[in-house]
């Protein structure tokens, strides 16, 4: 947008995108209150959780605040079998950070508010300090939690395996589970991100992908691209009511982001209990913030997290560090 590659989208088409899709997803596609695309996949964190460990640990249903998860990840872990009660990722951007928001959002906090970092608010507090007790506890072993290319690894053997009892992740995985784990991936069941102390409603961290116009095409075939990308998003290009689009991403396996795709598919989406976590918290998931700047954010944020995973730095230490060094990245990228 600030080079001028990506086109903003015809009056018509974001005043139909802003009324057809959630508030949070049209948000996370424009920048000044000027929309650049078309949603289409969304994809947001859920906990996934093995049901035969909760089963033999005694756990009747999945946590749904950060005691009751605590509780289940001490019950999960038994060094004797090689198991953690939860499983943290390292050596991955996303996958560092991205759960680590979700639980944030999920107690009341945000990542940045106004292209401002709020890393030290009271919830982003706690949610330093519920990492460093996973870690001083054993609940959590980050030898286990290595990603090789993005997204395999340990971290993702671990779970397939049974020796990790739960892991926060995108609903994008489950043909990655379905692929390691074969007939077992039925142990598997999904349940929205476990409330902090300082939350009210459980919450994700969301991301979502878009098809844009090329901003240097000449005018024509600009306005040509918008009518073929609005009828391919629209709820008259698809079957039943669902967009051409929506017909698309359901045959992947992925979440659609228009809301009448939504309720089109609504009872194939309940009615799956891997993705039932992922849809249960669909409405009330928060961006990722899109701001200047915001790779070298997160790539910084991830060494901080990781750092506080090996025991490197305390969780007061880890929150002032994050703080300090996405203000400096923020305030530089915006000059």
């Amino acid at each position: 947008m600030r080079d001028s590659l990506v086109s903003a989208a015809p009056e018509a088409v974001a005043g139909d995108t802003m009324a057809n899709w959630p508030a949070g997803v049209v948000s996370a596609a424009s920048v000044g209150g000027s929309l650049y695309g078309i949603p289409n996949e969304i994809d947001v964190y859920a906990l996934n959780y093995n049901k035969r460990l909760f089963e033999e640990a005694g756990i009747a249903e999945p946590p749904k605040t950060w005691d009751e998860f605590l509780a289940a990840a001490e019950k999960l872990t038994d060094a004797s079998k090689g198991q953690q009660g939860f499983g943290l990722i390292n050596s991955w951007a996303a996958g560092v950070l991205h759960p680590f928001a979700s639980l944030l959002v999920s107690n009341g906090g945000d990542l940045i508010v106004d292209g401002k970092p709020v890393l030290d608010s009271q919830a982003a507090k706690e949610t330093f300090e519920l990492y460093e007790k996973l870690i001083t506890s054993g609940f959590s072993d980050p030898a286990m939690a290595t990603a090789d290319a993005n997204t395999t690894g340990p971290f993702l053997d671990n779970f397939v395996s049974g020796k990790t009892g739960m892991i926060i992740m995108a609903n994008w995985w489950e043909s990655a589970l379905k692929a390691g784990m074969g007939d077992a991936f039925a142990d598997i069941a999904t349940a929205p991100i476990p409330v902090g102390p300082s939350g009210d409603t459980a919450r994700s961290i969301s991301y979502s992908w878009m098809t844009v116009v090329n901003a240097q095409a000449a005018p024509e075939e600009q306005e040509a691209a918008w009518k073929f990308l609005s009828w391919l998003n629209g709820p008259d290009s698809g079957e039943n009511g669902a967009s051409a689009m929506g017909d698309i991403l359901m045959s992947m396996g992925i979440l659609p982001s228009r809301t009448s795709d939504v309720a089109t598919f609504g009872d194939r989406l309940s009615s799956d209990p891997f993705l039932l976590g992922y849809t249960e918290t669909l409405s009330d998931a928060k961006p990722f913030p899109v701001v200047l700047g915001g790779q070298e954010f997160s790539e910084s944020l991830q060494q901080t997290l990781e750092a506080l995973q090996f025991g490197q730095v305390t969780a007061a230490d880890a929150q002032a560090n994050a703080q300090a060094d996405a203000t400096e990245i923020l305030e530089r990228n915006a000059k």
